[in-house]
């Protein structure tokens, strides 16, 4: 299996509960610092004649002790309170909340930016070639050059980029920042800054309280001069405040110590699996270098820009003279690290690289289009060996898949293309997809769709559907993810009458394939987290056994699928358990139904990323146990793979002939 996949995964795993620690040391060192300052305040006061009088309060013996506990209730209160409103919050936001809050403005392709045009192509065709949802793309009005990833998973996943990337880094090097991007959502690493950001709101929000109070203290009114400060406030009141803030500056410390031990050796991980996805080092190095030679480099002005420092490609915001809370290893051990070679001189960058040309923006796609061709027969065979060696490639993308993603999207009818890509046509894509090729059946989905939306996207995925009845099975998939950031841009009501619409039309189809429910679950799964709170599975298997049900069920369905006579179905149902190394019996076919399928793979998501890896393993075993794959069964696999959060890039030839 693939190894450094899941290594990387249970790392982020375990960084997390890591994470959850600190933060409960930073929560017990902030209400002591509270407390023991309270507490010595208020007997420095109960003590001080003087200080009694001009403060206008007495402290009596006893009562520091049950001040200081008072404010350390109120301090520890107060960090768990925001905490926990920073992490609902960002459950009900994802990857979009973030960026919208540093000052992010989505990306459209009927954009006329043809800078940001070339930008949405190249995370589309990384998308597809790493098995992932195509994200939403945000652009950050900000000069510096600069990008991060942000959500809980790749389905609510977003990509942003300041606007000095798209117009100072040529495509190269735009691949090579959006290959780094694309590893941290493959890694894991998302899901743990995401969740960063909630932890630390609890411990930063005292200093931020204390500032507040401290200006609002300082410029009050009334009140005599002997007991009020210079604005009218108590002096004990403004004290108050300066302890908050003195305090909250602890938390600043201690925040910036856990977001710098989080963030620094994942960026090194992520630039070497940049790298390998790309094959090219000068990509991405010569990102790097054009930051240094740049004279606002990576730094973002927006004020929110501190709270996602740690999400950044290059360091965002000021950390302190000494390095000690950088959230990023230094441009030059980085750039080393991929240019070995480099002389430590950073260019000169004072302008843009210049217009960009329509030609580059669909570069990628027309450079590659000769590797790597869509072919429509439909009866073309997926290649054995490789995906019955799935599980190896999960989560690891590489070049040749990119290949593939930019000439499979080169070969697909324009018209389909441009509707998928609009938030509109993008429902009447997804439309077309669902309908049967049997004239009745099809008549019945139309008179559904009828009832359920309006005349003008019925008559739109009429026309739609010739298109998609041409499309070759390895297409299907990628159309989907195309269609993911455009259905994303949907309001609440449209996103609810839409999946209404689409659950009527699949029910409509009486005899659905598991391809076509595949299909529906994938789409389903990674537009679901756009809309609602993003739920934060708690694993609870580590053995397989426990499950052997739920795998049971699924080995079961997929062996009936390209498997006619009980002789062959028995082989690939036996072929699989053995791959999964778990005693099982063929369930019969009443007991393999869509509905216990779904119930089955609902489990999964609660199973280490390991022995979710030996499942999908399972299936492929499955799939391939007749020595002939059908690329719908390929496609098919991949799709259990993604509902299952295990990506699967293209399975295809790694040396793609061309034809």
């Amino acid at each position: 299996m693939s190894t450094h996949f899941f290594e990387r995964q249970a790392k982020a795993r375990k960084n997390t509960v890591w994470l959850i620690a600190m933060f409960i040391i930073a929560t017990i060192s902030i209400v002591a610092a509270t407390f023991f300052a309270v507490t010595f305040l208020a007997n420095l006061l109960g003590s001080a004649k003087q200080s009694r009088e001009l403060v206008g309060i007495a402290v009596q013996q006893g009562q520091a002790l049950k001040l200081g506990s008072s404010a350390a209730v109120f301090a520890a209160l107060l960090i768990l309170s925001g905490t926990l409103y920073k992490v609902l919050a960002l459950r009900h936001g994802g990857g979009m909340s973030v960026a919208e809050s540093v000052g992010g403005k989505r990306a459209f392709p009927s954009t006329g930016d043809l800078a940001e045009r070339r930008l949405l192509n190249i995370v589309e065709e990384m998308a597809i070639a790493s098995g992932t949802p195509v994200p939403p793309v945000f652009v950050l009005d900000e000069p510096g050059i600069n990008a991060f990833a942000a959500g809980y998973s790749s389905s609510d996943a977003v990509i942003g980029v300041t606007r000095g990337a798209i117009e100072h880094l040529n495509r190269e090097q735009l691949q090579g920042v959006i290959a780094h991007e694309f590893s941290h959502i493959l890694n894991g690493d998302m899901r743990m800054s995401i969740r960063l950001i909630g932890i630390l709101h609890g411990i930063l929000l005292l200093a931020l309280i204390g500032k507040l109070l401290f200006r609002v203290f300082a410029y009050g009114g009334g009140g005599s001069r002997s007991s009020r400060g210079r604005g009218g406030a108590p002096i004990y009141l403004l004290g108050f405040a300066f302890a908050l803030i003195i305090i909250g500056s602890l938390g600043s410390l201690l925040g910036g110590l856990i977001k710098a031990a989080v963030s620094r050796q994942r960026e090194y991980l992520a630039d070497a699996s940049a790298v390998q996805f790309t094959r090219n080092p000068g990509g991405i190095a010569g990102a790097l270098k054009k930051i240094g030679g740049l004279h606002s480099h990576g730094k973002l002005k927006h004020p929110n820009a501190t709270v996602a420092s740690h999400m950044y490609f290059a360091q965002g915001v000021f950390e302190g003279l000494t390095g000690l809370m950088a959230t990023h290893p230094p441009l030059p051990k980085r750039i080393m690290a991929i240019d070995p070679g480099w002389d430590g001189v950073f260019p000169s960058i004072s302008r843009a690289v210049g217009d960009v040309s329509r030609s580059d923006v669909s570069a990628g796609a027309a450079g590659f289009a000769g590797d790597a061709r869509v072919d429509s027969r439909p009866t073309d065979d997926a290649p054995l060996h490789v995906v019955n060696h799935a599980a190896d490639q999960i989560g690891t993308p590489e070049m040749f898949h990119r290949r593939y993603a930019a000439g499979l999207l080169d070969e697909l009818d324009p018209k389909l293309l441009e509707a998928a890509r609009d938030p509109y046509a993008a429902r009447a894509v997804v439309f077309a997809l669902l309908l049967d090729r049997e004239p009745t059946i099809r008549s019945q989905q139309m008179a559904t769709l009828n009832q359920k939306i309006e005349p003008s996207l019925v008559q739109l995925t009429q026309r739609l559907s010739q298109l998609t009845d041409r499309l070759p099975d390895k297409a299907y998939l990628p159309v989907i993810d195309v269609t993911l950031p455009s259905l994303a841009a949907m309001s609440k009501p449209q996103y609810v009458a839409f999946m209404q619409s689409f659950d009527a039309l699949a029910r409509a189809d009486s005899k659905i394939s598991v391809f076509e429910w595949t299909l529906a679950q994938v789409l389903r799964r990674n537009l679901r987290p756009h809309f609602g709170p993003v739920q934060s599975p708690v694993v609870y298997y580590y053995g397989l056994q426990r499950l052997t049900p739920e795998v049971s069920v699924l080995l079961s369905t997929l062996a009936r699928v390209g498997h006619e006579s009980t002789q062959d179905v028995q082989m690939a149902f036996a072929a699989g358990a053995r791959r999964v190394g778990l005693s099982m019996d063929l369930l019969p076919e009443s007991e393999c139904t869509l509905k216990t399928l779904d119930d089955a793979l609902k489990v999964f998501p609660r199973v280490t990323e390991r022995l979710r890896g030996k499942v999908v393993d399972g299936c492929a075993a499955t799939v391939c146990a007749d020595g002939k794959v059908r690329i719908r069964e390929a496609e098919l696999l991949r799709g259990i793979a993604d509902l299952l959060d295990c990506p699967v890039p293209p399975l295809i030839e790694r040396d793609l002939p061309s034809r």
